[in-house]
């Protein structure tokens, strides 16, 4: 500790010790000649040994290196600018990669004590839901003492503000919501627990600031002004801050106390059902309390609610949580998508660096002069690699500072391109800038180690490296584009493939009759006139009802073994004329007939998987004692699984009690722009309290592709960008080629050799790291693939045509990139380059 705290000393005082050091030699050697002594010594050495004992010699070398590797990149600008470039690029991509994952999934929001906070979900070993029943909720928030407070949150469809004609999204949220949150109304107030947490308190509304803003022009006045909601009275008591941050991300429009959930939804029984899970909850951690804590008392509890209400509790469920004080609470698909872009930004990197580190050993060729003096003059190997390793260090220093700065400005016109929550900012947290400092130390040792380690050794004439470093550029080249070219074809194939419904002309209604307490035979009463009523509308072609409907907010699936392969089943329940209305063809048999039972469609995959070269048609299908017989094989339609070219369908006829729950369908012969108001219209007849979801499946469709297309285009890019900085890289390394062999070229020439003979003399060496790279990209293309197969709408992992688009790109690229500089040696003057040196 002492000799610690002695060097500590000296690095505070070192130029104090070193005047007086030199003070002290002086006058003893000045003593020395006095008395007819000149054996003193080498002053310098002398001082050298003496900081060597103070221990901080390599501070004073490290300078010595940076201020030297300053000087080298001075005298070569243009080199410096293109491997920052270069860096730049590689680095900017992981760092902004890196830096949105920390946006969505590590930064805490801006609230008290973000790391207390807890989404909780509802688990088994066979099944899984983020959504509980409300009287579910309470019973935890009250008699979890682990817990401080509980937060609920029910959203639902759009509701209509009263001379309005398009609805406003709209969320219930338990009275307690943004006081936990922290969060304080620039206008008015908030929801408070102790005025609006009951069904008899006054019905109030908060309104979101974009909504103030767009609706009411930002007027101040409105605050305590009485609007009608879904044609309720409501008041407005206060406005959200701009930069509001919400559980889970969500930003809606309009904030209601889910306590007057049933003021505004006439009928509603949320409050007091426990069959209907529909509310998602958070949980705010006691002082001390852990989260595995809070997980056993639930579990506790869990079980005691399985003995009060055993149909609102599964076989084996316990509730579990994770982090909720983030933007997104992450799942493990979310996990595997985040590991996705990172491999891909990786790739960007290692192209960078191997183009870099190619075009340094190229460079080194030039320096040899230098080092040779510098090796000569007592320099060891080791001192040459430290001085080697700096000047790439400085050179990653400056790449990663402008990929940072790259980073932040393309995530900050993301930001707002997307209208992402306004508290979010693409300003780098210390996460980032610890991940920038890895990354680059990361890249230093990519690109940097092994020029240096050649130029110290002095092998920087050998090949060998250069060439791997080439393959390395290709093969990492050749999987970012073999991955972009899948996803390039299967956004095409979404656009323009049939993908085995009818998706235009087509409308879904939802009129929530569940949500509004209707009974099984009601709400079959009001479907039947709702479908007659539209059947006989002009431009109506069919009308049928469906409980899932195409791209809805449900979604029903399972995992089934079919002769040994695990596959996704989506089952739906559909009457008769669905198959008509979706434009499903029925392959084999005959769809369903009216108040038929045990009976079962299956879509042509199921068929052909579970009963290959037989006919389905009389086949049992179902698990238990009462079994399903197959009258029918429709057409393959994933209308809830687009992404999903493995799933299969069945379809069952519609039980009595599902009828509050029934979506109907609509197919027009024309454009459906008249029909939502139609649809209102003849609802608002049947009954005014009922504010039916009317969505247009061609706009669903578009949106769901459009997510594919967004990724496509983000991998391509990146393809792209690989491309280049292959292309650059291999420019930069046959221009060398080409101006080392200036002499050979010219003799060449002068014995008689052709053009074609001079060109495959010089590509010859690129030709097989180029070959080995493009076959192990291929290789390891097609083995990750599989990740993607979620994404790969309508074809394969390992589609031909895809494969072979991205190599054919490559190599045309590849080979542009070899032939432009290789033209030089085509065009020698024979007598200057017979006398180049």
């Amino acid at each position: 500790m002492n000799e610690f705290f002695r060097r500590l000393l000296y690095l505070s005082s070192r130029r104090r010790l070193d005047r007086e050091l030199e003070n002290d030699m002086q006058f003893h050697r000045e003593m020395a000649a006095r008395e007819g002594r000149d054996n003193f010594g080498n002053i310098l050495q002398l001082r050298e040994e003496a900081r060597e004992a103070w221990g901080w010699t390599w501070l004073d070398r490290l300078g010595q290196d940076l201020r030297y590797g300053i000087r080298v990149m001075a005298r070569y600008p243009g080199f410096t600018l293109i491997s920052v470039m270069v860096l730049a690029i590689g680095i900017g991509v992981n760092v902004a990669a890196f830096d949105l994952f920390d946006m969505v999934a590590l930064r805490p929001m801006p609230v008290p004590h973000p790391e207390r906070l807890l989404r909780l979900e509802r688990r088994s070993p066979t099944a899984y839901t983020d959504e509980m029943a409300y009287p579910s909720f309470v019973w935890y928030r009250d008699h979890a003492r682990t817990l401080s407070a509980g937060m609920a949150v029910l959203g639902v469809p759009p509701m209509q503000i009263e001379g309005d004609v398009q609805g406003t999204s709209a969320s219930f949220v338990t009275a307690n919501y943004f006081s936990e949150l922290g969060t304080r109304a620039p206008y008015g107030r908030l929801l408070n627990p102790s005025l609006d947490d009951s069904l008899s308190s006054p019905p109030v509304m908060v309104i979101g600031y974009g909504l103030w803003q767009r609706r009411f022009a930002g007027d101040p006045a409105l605050i305590g002004r009485t609007i009608h909601l879904n044609k309720k009275p409501v008041t407005v008591v206060g406005v959200t801050p701009y930069t509001l941050a919400t559980l889970g991300g969500q930003t809606p429009d309009i904030w209601l106390p889910i306590a007057q959930q049933p003021y505004f939804i006439e009928g509603s029984k949320l409050l007091n059902d426990f069959d209907n899970s529909s509310v998602r909850m958070w949980g705010r951690l006691a002082p001390g309390v852990t989260a595995k804590a809070a997980e056993q008392e639930l579990r506790v509890l869990t079980g005691e609610l399985r003995q009060q209400h055993p149909t609102a509790v599964w076989d084996n469920e316990f509730i579990q949580s994770s982090p909720g004080g983030h933007m997104q609470v992450m799942q493990p698909e979310m996990y595997q998508v985040a590991a996705m872009v990172s491999v891909l930004t990786l790739l960007i990197l290692a192209v960078a660096c191997g183009n870099l580190g190619a075009l340094m050993l190229a460079r080194a060729v030039q320096r040899e002069h230098e080092i040779a003096i510098r090796m000569a003059i007592g320099a060891n190997a080791a001192r040459v690699l430290r001085q080697l390793f700096t000047e790439s260090l400085l050179l990653a220093a400056l790449g990663a500072i402008t990929g940072l700065m790259l980073a932040c400005a393309v995530l900050k016109i993301a930001l707002a391109q997307f209208d992402a929550p306004k508290w979010l900012t693409a300003a780098p947290d210390w996460r980032v800038l610890l991940f920038t400092a890895a990354i680059t130390v990361l890249a230093t040792i990519f690109f940097g180690l092994t020029p240096a380690l050649q130029i110290a050794r002095q092998r920087q004439h050998k090949t060998a490296a250069r060439h791997i470093l080439v393959g390395a550029q290709v093969a990492a080249s050749c999987v970012l584009l073999i991955v972009a070219s899948l996803l390039v074809r299967a956004a095409h194939h979404a656009l323009y493939t049939d993908p085995g419904f009818g998706y235009e002309q087509l409308v879904s209604i939802d009129a929530q009759l569940g949500q509004h307490g209707y009974s099984a035979a009601a709400a079959k009463t009001y479907l039947d006139q709702m479908q007659a009523r539209l059947s006989a509308m002009p431009g109506v072609r069919s009308v049928s009802q469906v409980l899932l409907p195409p791209l809805g907010h449900a979604v029903s699936r399972e995992k089934r073994e079919v002769n040994g392969k695990s596959v996704m089943l989506y089952p739906n329940w559909v009457s008769p004329q669905f198959f008509q209305t979706m434009q499903i063809p029925m392959l084999l048999g005959r769809t369903f007939q009216p108040g038929e039972k045990n009976v079962v469609i299956v879509s042509d995959s199921f068929a052909r998987k579970q009963w290959p070269a037989q006919n389905p048609l009389g086949k049992l299908v179902g698990d238990g004692k009462v079994k399903d017989m197959v009258v029918g094989v429709a057409g393959d339609a994933h209308v809830n699984a687009l992404s999903n070219d493995d799933a299969v369908e069945q379809y069952w006829p519609v039980a009595q009690d599902q009828m509050p729950g029934m979506v109907v369908m609509v197919r027009m012969a024309g454009q459906v722009d008249a029909l939502p108001s139609a649809a209102k219209s003849i609802s608002e007849s049947l009954d005014p309290k009922l504010f039916p979801e009317i969505r247009q499946i061609k706009a669903l469709y578009t949106d769901n592709v459009e997510s594919i297309e967004m990724v496509a285009g983000a991998v391509t890019l990146i393809g792209v960008v690989a491309l280049v900085l292959a292309g650059v890289g291999l420019i930069g390394l046959v221009s060398f080629t080409v101006s080392q062999k200036t002499k050979e070229i010219a003799i060449r020439t002068a014995l008689g050799a052709s053009r074609k003979q001079v060109l495959k003399v010089l590509l010859r060496q690129f030709s097989w790291p180029v070959g080995i790279g493009l076959l192990l990209g291929t290789a390891i293309a097609s083995a990750s693939s599989q990740v993607l197969r979620q994404a790969l709408y309508g074809i394969s992992n390992l589609d031909p045509i895809a494969y072979a688009m991205a190599i054919a790109f490559l190599l045309a690229t590849l080979l542009v990139a070899t032939l432009l500089p290789a033209r030089r040696a085509l065009q020698l003057n024979l007598s200057k380059a017979l006398h180049y040196e």
